[in-house]
């Protein structure tokens, strides 16, 4: 008989923990939302970096199945992401460029962040993923709760429309007039639907000048459609929204934009975005 593969003390312990962080979900969702027989499942996610996503479905109270995105935010989480701040921050340094990246200080800060950014683009008009709220569920741990969207990143997308292209500048230009900086634009971050969503939010230092956080805003998705749509047609579509100088000041990010995992483009493709907001 094939043999068994027993579990150390340690990862016993961590899998009775995740179970009663499960628990603890399906009480708020029915304590806050009014669901029965909630159903808590992760969702693959290879761009979930600071979070584990879950769809949760459950019955509300008029008994119609319903179903809600959902964050766990622990305290790994603010590691990684004072890790990942602190990096790009090093690399603007080591460029002699200023820092503009903040953190948030507690998994609480992180949740009351995610929201109120996504509470932000929603009041802007911006399709996103509406919030409803977030909610301590088990010791630090916190859940972010948001609506459900069906929907393709453009990290996904083969070809992107001249269309698609203007309503994501559009939507950017529309944030950025409002004086909402979204900090965490990526292919992963841009969706496709019935509309385009924008996704998730960044944090930016507190004292970084709103002409830096645009600038850097700009280079994130000037680099997120190399693939899926022709660099000289992306920059034209951008300067409908955007003045010739906007582009230039984004094009001081575009290196620090190409060492992020979550973007990949060549360097061909890079200096061919270069050149066209030059020209």
């Amino acid at each position: 008989m094939p043999k068994t593969r027993s579990r150390s003390p340690h990862e016993g312990m961590h899998i009775a923990f995740f179970r009663e962080v499960l628990r603890d979900i399906r009480r708020t969702m029915a304590e806050q939302y009014g669901l029965s027989r909630v159903s808590v499942r992760p969702i693959r996610s290879d761009a979930s970096r600071l979070s584990i996503p879950v769809k949760i479905t459950g019955v509300n109270r008029s008994g119609v199945n319903v179903r809600y995105f959902g964050k766990i935010l622990g305290s790994n989480d603010i590691l990684s992401d004072r890790t990942m701040q602190l990096v790009k921050n090093l690399y603007l340094h080591m460029n002699a460029q200023d820092p503009i990246f903040g953190f948030t200080e507690t998994t609480e800060d992180m949740a009351r962040q995610q929201y109120e950014s996504l509470q932000a683009i929603y009041k802007a008009g911006i399709p996103t993923a509406r919030p409803f709220g977030y909610h301590l569920v088990n010791g630090k741990i916190w859940l972010l709760v948001a609506e459900f969207l069906d929907l393709r990143p453009v990290s996904e997308a083969k070809e992107v429309s001249a269309e698609q292209i203007d309503t994501m500048f559009g939507y950017l230009k529309r944030l950025h007039s409002k004086g909402i900086f979204h900090g965490d634009i990526k292919p992963d971050n841009i969706t496709m639907g019935d509309k385009i969503y924008i996704l998730d939010c960044g944090v930016f230092r507190t004292d970084v000048p709103a002409a830096k956080k645009q600038a850097y805003d700009l280079a994130c998705l000037l680099c997120s459609v190399p693939a899926s749509h022709p660099v000289e047609a992306t920059v034209r579509n951008a300067r409908k929204h955007y003045s010739r100088q906007n582009l230039l000041d984004a094009v001081e990010y575009i290196d620090l934009v190409q060492q992020r995992q979550d973007f990949h483009f060549t360097n061909e493709q890079k200096d061919a975005l270069k050149r066209a907001i030059a020209g």
